[in-house]
């Protein structure tokens, strides 16, 4: 195991986050500011003494439900940072033998996720991936008569730990690295032999590897297609064909790994049906009317690294990009319909980052005033909020917070989701309110999960509540680990007492605690935020 891989794991999760899903944690912050530090306790304490670890402080995780559209729901979830990053670290060792026991990219069949890693900027994947499939896609396209489309149902959470481990263990790497991933898996999965976290890189690039196996049979068979993650297009030359390799497709996924297509997008149509429906949709299979400004933007590139040493350079260069679209009139549009084009609103919500600061306030109010039409992409837009509500003006943060603590308290459904009360929190955690204040300690007192109580807790810190902080850490012994943590940062605010308190409960700690401790020391005390 080399340290490199360990390096790249915390430099992605510091770049990228543990998860397209969740909050990033505070933890993330520390993987920021100590990289070497973290990458110490990686390689030095969990990975030497790795079966000591996974039987003491075994990995903790938090799965909860994220909205699918308006009524629809997937089962997400969320690994402690550390191990997060352990599990990252070992997956990343293995994913040049991995890359290599793919389907070359030259033979342009399966285009999602191919390594190709950056260690500066921790990216780790080609960029290029889901365009080249649209692209390869409508050449076969023109040279096929019929076409098959199809997605494998609930994939990342179908898929068997033991398909996993056969597809590992085919590697032949000569070492433990397959077993310690398989442990890892097998402690969050509550007991069942299925299922990989959704949102993170270690999870897609296990998964690419287990669908080689179908992707080779494929090819044997002689079948034209193209995949992207668990999106497959065939091409056939009769509707015959284009039936037969349907029902090929399925058999190889349902025999071979246990996974069923979704049969509400299974579909054999023509050419000509495919490529007018290719022109219109977006990543997600939306269609977005045709309209040219929506097409011409769907194709704007909006990644930004904050961290990156030429952030200031890229901002402008985004906001002058931006500035070419009128994205306050395209989010009004959307908003107007009954149900948004999900992919187009998220990244217009995104864009909002962008627009000149005159125009920000008014798409804010236009966010506002249309949660209940924007669900589907509600923690987009709540991200969205709490990056922006900061620098606006007080009438409009004043909206902001009433909207959302109304909402939380009235119990709105799209509030009854775990995923966006915490994006909610991250929202109201920007400015300090009373009204704040007594709903999120509303919110820590009820059964919430620890990744929000978390948040709550660091939110306190940042308001420096030291009379919240105080009556709280009585219960320290009694909180999960994700929200002990959060004590150790915020008693950090209670000056003596807050020595005189991490000293009594210091021999609790593992080496990754003293290493937050160690962050909040540096960084509390001189009133910097804590960046919820």
């Amino acid at each position: 195991m080399t340290r490199d891989s360990f390096s790249l794991a915390v430099r992605n999760i510091a770049s990228q986050g543990d998860t397209d899903v969740f909050p990033f944690p505070v933890e993330n912050r520390v993987f920021h500011d100590m990289p070497d530090d973290v990458v110490d306790v990686l390689q030095d304490k969990i990975h030497r003494h790795f079966a000591t670890w996974i039987q003491t402080r075994a990995p903790v995780n938090e799965s909860t439900l994220a909205m699918v559209g308006y009524t629809g729901f997937r089962w997400v979830t969320q690994i402690d940072p550390l191990w997060n990053a352990y599990l990252l670290g070992l997956v990343l060792e293995m994913a040049p033998s991995i890359e290599t026991h793919r389907v070359p990219r030259e033979k342009e069949v399966a285009f999602s996720y191919r390594f190709e890693p950056d260690p500066e900027t921790g990216r780790l994947f080609a960029e290029d991936g889901y365009a080249s499939f649209r692209d390869r896609s409508r050449e076969l396209a023109e040279q096929h008569p019929y076409v098959v489309t199809a997605d494998i149902a609930d994939f990342y959470s179908r898929v068997y730990h033991h398909s996993v481990e056969n597809a590992l263990m085919r590697l032949r790497l000569g070492n433990d690295l397959h077993s310690r991933v398989m442990d890892i898996l097998k402690s969050f999965s509550s007991g069942v032999s299925y299922g990989v976290p959704v949102g993170g890189p270690a999870a897609r690039i296990l998964t690419e590897l287990v669908l080689t196996s179908t992707d080779k049979l494929l090819l044997s068979d002689g079948m034209v297609f193209c995949r992207y993650a668990d999106d497959y297009h065939i091409f056939a030359a009769t509707h015959e064909d284009a039936y037969g390799q349907l029902i090929s497709l399925s058999d190889k996924l349902f025999r071979n790994e246990g996974l069923p297509l979704q049969k509400s997008k299974s579909r054999v149509m023509t050419s000509a049906e495919f490529l007018h429906t290719a022109a219109l949709v977006g990543q997600d299979g939306e269609d977005d009317e045709g309209h040219p400004e929506t097409r011409e933007f769907l194709r704007l590139s909006l990644r930004y690294d904050q961290y990156s040493a030429t952030a200031a350079e890229d901002y402008d260069l985004l906001k002058t990009q931006v500035s070419q679209f009128d994205i306050v009139g395209m989010l009004a549009r959307e908003v107007a319909k009954s149900r948004v084009h999900t992919a187009l609103t998220r990244r217009l919500v995104r864009a909002v980052n962008f627009v000149d600061e005159s125009l920000q306030g008014a798409a804010v109010e236009t966010l506002v005033k249309n949660l209940d039409v924007l669900a589907p992409v509600l923690p987009s837009v709540l991200r969205a909020l709490a990056e922006l509500t900061p620098r606006l003006e007080q009438s409009v943060r004043e909206s902001v917070r009433t909207e959302l603590i109304d909402r939380v308290r009235a119990g709105s459904h799209i509030m009854k989701v775990d995923l966006n009360r915490a994006y909610a929190v991250r929202v109201l955690a920007q400015e300090y309110s009373e009204e704040a204040e007594q709903l999120l300690t509303q919110i820590f007192e009820a059964a919430s999960p620890d990744f929000i109580k978390r948040d709550v807790v660091v939110a306190m810190a940042n308001w420096s509540a030291e009379h919240w902080l105080r009556d709280k850490k009585t219960r320290y012994a009694h909180l999960g680990s994700w929200v002990k943590r959060a004590f150790i940062i915020s008693s950090y605010r209670l000056g003596d007492e807050g020595q005189h308190w991490r000293r009594a409960v210091r021999g609790q700690w593992d080496e990754f605690d003293m290493l937050v401790a160690e962050w909040a020391a540096a960084r509390v005390p001189q009133g910097l935020g804590l960046d919820l």
